[in-house]
C-alpha cells in the first residue's frame, strides 16, 4: 500500500463524526498495519467516562476507512482492543489487496457529503422503504439495530427522555461547562473552525445569539436556570426540532461493553451514510443514551434525573441499550457552515 493510498484512507477516517467535533483519533502505521488509538488529550471528559463517546467516534472512523478502502480494492482484517492493559488502543487493521474487491462501494460516495444538520423544520415522509434500507445498514454490523418509535405514545416517550437529557446538560454545572467549552465563540457566527463547534453550525436564531453566548458563563447560567432556562433550552434544542421532523430512530447496542459501543459507532456511520445518499438530513442526539449507561458522574443534586434516564430508555427499546437517537428529514438546502477538520499530519505517524 503506497503512501498516497494510506493518506486517502486516513482522510476518509477523519471525515467521521465525533462528539462536539473533538476528533479523538490517533493513527500509527507499521507497514500495511494501521493502529487506531484514542487521543488522551481530546477524550476522557465527563460525558466520555470509560471512553463511550470516543469509542463511538472511533467506530465511525473505522467504518469510514473500511468502506473507502474497499472502493480502492482493499479489505480489512480487524482486531479490536488488541491489549487489555492499553485502554487507548482501539484497533489494529491489517489491509490486504483483494482481487475480488472490484465492485464500487456505494456508501463511499457519501463520506465527504455527510454532515450534521441542526436546522428545522424538515419535510417528509420517511418511507417504509427508507426505514428498511437504514435498518439493513445497521444490521450489517452484528448485534446492532435501529428502533423506530411508531405509535404516538412511543414517540412521546422518546421525546420526553431526549428532552430530559438535553435539559440536564444545561442544569448540571459539570455538563454545562463541558458543553460550552467545545464551542469556539471567538470564530464568530459566520465561519467554520477546524476543531470543536463553530457557533455558525449550531443553528441558533440571530435574536437569541447574544443570550446563548452569555450562557457560557456559569454565573449567568445559574441565574437563568432559576427562571427555568434549562427546561426551555431542552425544549428548543430537542423537543421542538424533533416534533417538526418526520423521522426519529434510536441505535440500540446489545451491551455496554466497549466492543459493542465501538461496533455501534460503525453501525451509526453506515446508517448516516445511507441516509445521506437518500438525501436525508441527520442530527444525532447522544446525551440520553450516553447518560443512561450509568458511567457519568455529576453533582449529587442531579443524580435523581440522571438515574431515571436508564429505565425510561429501557422501556422504549426493550432488550439492549439505546445509544444514539437520530433525527431525520428532508431539508431544502445544505447547511452553509460545516465542521472542519485538523490537518492530516496532526493525527499521527506516517511510515
Amino acid at each position: 500500500m503506497n503512501r498516497h493510498t494510506k493518506a486517502d484512507i486516513l482522510r476518509a477516517g477523519i471525515a467521521a463524526p465525533s462528539a462536539d467535533n473533538s476528533q479523538p483519533w490517533q493513527f500509527a502505521w507499521c507497514g500495511d498495519d494501521l493502529d487506531l488509538r484514542i487521543d488522551a488529550g481530546r477524550s476522557g471528559r465527563v460525558s466520555d467516562t470509560r471512553y463511550v463517546l470516543s469509542d463511538l467516534a472511533a467506530g465511525a472512523c473505522l467504518e469510514n476507512m473500511i468502506i473507502h478502502a474497499r472502493s480502492l480494492g482493499y479489505v480489512a482484517d480487524l482486531q479490536t482492543f488488541p491489549r487489555h492493559d492499553d485502554e487507548l488502543w482501539v484497533a489494529r487493521v491489517r489491509w490486504r489487496r483483494d482481487p475480488e474487491c472490484d465492485q464500487p462501494e456505494p456508501l463511499a460516495g457519501a463520506i465527504e457529503q455527510r454532515h450534521t444538520d441542526r436546522r428545522f423544520p424538515w419535510a417528509g415522509p420517511i418511507t417504509t422503504d427508507t426505514q428498511t434500507r437504514l435498518n439493513a445498514q445497521a444490521r450489517q454490523i452484528p448485534g446492532q439495530r435501529l428502533y423506530w418509535p411508531q405509535t404516538p405514545r412511543e414517540r412521546k416517550a422518546a421525546l420526553s427522555v431526549i428532552r430530559q437529557a438535553e435539559t440536564l446538560r444545561f442544569r448540571s454545572p459539570t455538563l454545562h461547562a463541558e458543553l460550552f467549552s467545545s464551542i469556539r465563540f471567538p470564530v464568530g457566527w459566520h465561519t467554520a473552525c477546524e476543531e470543536g463547534l463553530a457557533p455558525a453550525a449550531l443553528a441558533v436564531e440571530p435574536p437569541l445569539r447574544p443570550a446563548f453566548q452569555a450562557m457560557r458563563h456559569p454565573a449567568v447560567m445559574t441565574m437563568l436556570n432559576r427562571l427555568g432556562a434549562a427546561s426551555v433550552l431542552g425544549w428548543r434544542s430537542a423537543w421542538l426540532p424533533i416534533r417538526l421532523s418526520p423521522g426519529l430512530c434510536l441505535l440500540v447496542i446489545p451491551s455496554t461493553a466497549r466492543s459493542d459501543v465501538l461496533a455501534g459507532g460503525r453501525a451509526l456511520q453506515r446508517v448516516w451514510l445511507a441516509a445521506t445518499l437518500d438525501g436525508l438530513s441527520v442530527q444525532p442526539y447522544a446525551a440520553a443514551g450516553v447518560l443512561s449507561l450509568g458511567f457519568v458522574s455529576i453533582e449529587p443534586a442531579f443524580q435523581g434525573p440522571l438515574t431515571r434516564l436508564g429505565p425510561a430508555l429501557s422501556d422504549l427499546c426493550a432488550s439492549g441499550h439505546g445509544l444514539v437517537f437520530l433525527r431525520l428529514g428532508y431539508a431544502r438546502s445544505v447547511p452553509r457552515c460545516r465542521s472542519g477538520r485538523r490537518t492530516l499530519a496532526s493525527f499521527g505517524v506516517f511510515p
